[in-house]
């Protein structure tokens, strides 16, 4: 089985930025779920075309198509992986579960409020992906990307509506693998509020200790 780390937390806790830096630290290989949908959606393959009205509506993506997608994704000789963005309900944990070995979860917790504040200000590059936040980490030249030169724009999934039953569905179904987890002894649940530097410290700690 392949080693797996997962990040959870609500939308714009900061899994994306954590899971990134955490996997330069170990080599092992960064999946984020949604980056992953986004590329099969903009390559127009056949699950690209399958999911492409469910995630620009905000809603989240059959089960079987995010298996199908993981399992051609990973290589065959993967040192190990760190997932962002799931799993997201019940079957996807337990599908995890059986097929990966866990070494931990981390949850980023963050008040919805604050959530929120994050979502609404980032930007993404429509050339080369790469993110913004018109806050904490702007460009040089407002809606232009300082990688390449590309238009900032708000992702699909980021328009007000999207966010709304984005949000709803993490507390229907996701917040609820938070108690699966940690009745496993894997959860570590670790306050995002707090600066990038401090939240990877503490995982990094966390680490460490293993």
């Amino acid at each position: 089985m392949t080693d797996a780390i997962v990040f959870l937390g609500i939308q714009g806790s900061g899994k994306g930025t954590q899971a990134k830096l955490l996997a330069e630290n170990t080599g092992f290989i960064h999946i984020n779920i949604g980056d992953l949908l986004r590329e099969q959606i903009s390559l127009a393959t056949d699950i690209g075309k399958r999911i492409a009205n469910t995630i620009r509506g905000g809603n989240l993506v059959p089960d079987d198509l995010v298996f199908e997608l993981i399992k051609s994704t990973l290589p065959r000789d993967c040192p190990g992986v760190i997932f962002d963005g799931f799993p997201r309900t019940m079957p996807q944990a337990e599908h995890l579960v059986d097929h990966f070995r866990l070494a931990r979860v981390y949850y980023l917790d963050l008040a919805e409020e604050q959530a929120l504040e994050r979502i609404n200000g980032r930007r993404v590059c429509d050339s080369c992906g790469t993110n913004f936040h018109i806050l904490h980490h702007p460009p040089q030249h407002e809606d232009i990307c300082d990688e390449c030169g590309g238009e900032l724009i708000t992702r699909a999934d980021d328009a007000p509506a999207a966010i709304k039953k984005r949000i709803k569905a993490f507390y229907e179904e996701t917040i609820a693998l938070k108690t699966f987890f940690e009745q496993k002894g894997l959860l570590l649940s670790i306050p995002a509020q707090n600066s990038v530097s401090e939240v990877q410290a503490a995982i990094w700690a966390d680490v460490m200790l293993d």
